[in-house]
């Protein structure tokens, strides 16, 4: 839902971008990614992969580490050795929850899931292998394309004669393109430096981005 939205707004703004999906491209094998950057020659790489199915996340432990953890740390190290940014996308499950309002970069990650647990390793890999990784929390997404809280809430209002709901947790619902557009923004003004931005397939766009348009 992301990288679809990220490449129609990059395309829209004229952008040389090669976007890969997860039957295209496995970013925990090395040389599949080297291949692939080989090719595409990106200047800034957007990583939207990963395992979000959380519950299922509980008894597929070694699957989640691989995709949430192993394949940020790759694409870390092939971007740095291309010169390429990499901004990869985290997510709010870093955090227990206990806090009384919202959080920011500045509070310590304390996941209670596999899942939050194999994002929180794919940030901590992905800083450590290029110091030139963004990473993006973001959660409560939703867009067209894709299953998401707010296509499920459609659906199952207009399915059940009742529904049942979580009534104490909270987020900020984002918007897929809303967050498309600050992700680009924030690759055009990235620094040498790694940042940690509160925001909320894999992403790869070429050489000469923001000095040349591909037609």
């Amino acid at each position: 839902m992301v990288g679809r939205a990220l490449v129609e707004y990059c395309v829209s703004l004229g952008d040389c971008v090669t976007a890969l999906a997860r039957e295209q491209l496995d970013i925990a094998e090395e040389s599949a990614v080297s291949d692939a950057f080989e090719v595409a020659e990106p200047d800034v790489v957007f990583n939207c992969a990963a395992y979000t199915n959380v519950d299922a996340c509980e008894t597929e432990i070694d699957r989640a580490f691989r995709v949430n953890a192993r394949g940020p740390e790759v694409l870390a190290r092939k971007a740095r050795e291309a010169r390429a940014a990499l901004i990869t996308i985290s997510t709010d499950y870093v955090f227990d929850g206990a806090k009384s309002g919202f959080y920011d970069q500045r509070d310590d990650p304390a996941p209670l899931s596999v899942y939050g647990s194999s994002k929180r390793e794919g940030e901590i890999r992905a800083l450590t292998a290029y110091a030139r990784t963004s990473v993006i929390r973001s959660g409560w997404i939703f867009g067209l394309g894709g299953t998401n809280f707010l296509s499920r809430a459609v659906e199952i209002g207009t399915t059940n004669s009742e529904v049942s709901a979580i009534c104490d947790s909270y987020g900020n619902p984002t918007y897929a393109w809303d967050l498309a557009r600050r992700m680009r923004e924030i690759a055009v003004g990235m620094s040498p430096e790694s940042i940690m931005s509160r925001i909320p397939g894999t992403v790869l766009l070429s050489k000469d981005l923001f000095e040349n348009r591909c037609n």
